[in-house]
């Protein structure tokens, strides 16, 4: 029998003491493998300290002036306004006087009227535009008017709106109709402005000027 080499024999206890090793890693990676992987804590909303962006207090309202309010079925006058071809007849309320306020623009208020009440204004529309692009110029310019603040559409049509705004302190509501005699054309915008007090007042007086309004 020979006898082993001292080489022979170290390389015999490295290569056991690797196999020992090597069934031991195993295990271990094996078992790091069968565990749940780690989770992360869920995140929670943190308070802001302050708000990221400027927020504009709300505008401060004062009281409606304490005139009666615009009654429906007030009795109506024809009226002409603007120059034929292109004027306009329609009818405004008996005993309310009337003013021009710019070129192509009328107004009429009552003989007891008071600021921030309530009044009528009617707009000759120049120009061929259709209804819906007046109706809807109109809102974006109400929308960016520096004096207009609560810009609420509480109705719309083909036609035209009803509005609720903050102007000078005062809550107003407009109710604004968009004159077409030919079906698409806009040819004029009657406009009845007041307090939220007067608004089934306003609604009447405008339907029943759209109703009777033509071509003068």
């Amino acid at each position: 029998m020979s006898a082993r080499r001292p080489g022979a024999v170290v390389l015999g206890v490295v290569t056991a003491l690797a196999a020992v090793v090597g069934v031991a890693g195993g295990a271990l990676l094996a078992t790091v493998l069968r565990e749940e992987p780690a989770t992360m804590p869920a995140a929670a909303p943190v308070p802001a300290v302050s708000p990221s962006y400027p927020v504009d207090p709300p505008p401060e309202i004062e009281p409606d002036p304490g005139s009666p309010s615009l009654s429906a079925g007030l009795p109506l006058r024809p009226v002409e306004v603007g120059i034929k071809p292109f004027g306009l007849r329609l009818p405004v309320p008996v005993g309310w006087t009337r003013s021009n306020s710019l070129p192509g623009e009328y107004k009429w208020r009552p003989p007891d009227f008071v600021e921030n009440g309530y009044f009528l204004r009617v707009r000759l529309i120049t120009g061929f535009q259709t209804l819906e692009s007046a109706v809807q110029d109109r809102l974006d310019a109400l929308e960016g008017a520096s004096d207009v603040e609560q810009l609420a559409v509480e109705e719309r049509d083909d036609r035209g709106f009803t509005v609720t705004y903050v102007s000078a302190r005062h809550r107003r509501v407009a109710v604004e109709r968009f004159l077409s005699f030919n079906g698409s054309t806009a040819y004029a915008v009657v406009a009845v402005i007041g307090r939220e007090r007067d608004a089934l007042g306003l609604a009447d007086l405008a339907a029943r000027i759209e109703q009777r309004a033509a071509v003068a």
